[in-house]
């Protein structure tokens, strides 16, 4: 099943509330009228969809890749839903790997556990949400050195950056299924009260 628009998947979100309104305290420590947990897309039927999601924006906007990485611990789900949908839709076995957070002395030792990727090969980042790409960073920088590759992009389900906020990708290209202005969007669409507040937020209002 393919995506169909944009509003689509802010409902799905809203409907597993992965998305959720309020009050929220982000890391940062600045306030939020709205949190993203991509961890509440637990369900067989909820993985399924954004695995697809997740393999068409790829499709779309780097073509075929052969290996995706998974930062601990929400890319682990996501990688691997997207590499059953690959097989699924186009008929293309796509590798996955990720990282352990805490180095691992016994067994398969190490950090890196999956089908670890060769220096020829595509490889693509993916995770849950971005408002800032600093920890996205570190794992690029720890999977090129380890394995010399070179990233050929991240892909997100989620922008939440707001309108003046730069990625902190550098030059790694970065993709999303939707960003706040999609979210935005929608929610007028619906002639949902959170609409306001989100834009607020985006357009860097909300703290003033």
């Amino acid at each position: 099943m393919a995506l169909k628009n944009k509003g689509e998947f802010v409902q799905f979100l809203i409907d597993e509330k992965a998305l959720r309104f309020g009050e929220f305290t982000l890391k940062s420590g600045l306030k939020s009228p709205f949190f993203i947990n991509l961890g509440d897309i637990a369900s067989g039927k909820a993985l399924d969809y954004i695995g697809k999601a997740l393999a068409q924006t790829i499709k779309e906007s780097f073509g075929d890749v052969d290996s995706l990485y998974g930062p601990p611990y929400k890319g682990i789900s996501l990688v691997t839903a997207t590499a059953m949908a690959f097989y699924q839709n186009y008929g293309k076995i796509v590798n996955t790997f990720y990282s352990r957070k805490e180095v691992k002395v016994h067994g398969e030792a190490g950090v890196f556990v999956g089908k670890l990727p060769q220096k020829e090969e595509r490889v693509l980042v993916i995770d849950d949400v971005l408002t800032t790409g600093g920890t996205k960073v570190e794992a690029i920088q720890q999977t090129e050195k380890t394995f010399g590759v070179k990233i050929a992009g991240v892909v997100i389900s989620v922008d939440r950056r707001t309108k003046n906020a730069d990625a902190g990708l550098g030059n790694y290209p970065l993709v999303s299924i939707i960003n706040l202005t999609d979210i935005i969007e929608y929610l007028y669409s619906i002639n949902d009260s959170n609409a306001r507040l989100i834009e607020n937020y985006y357009e860097e209002k909300y703290f003033e």
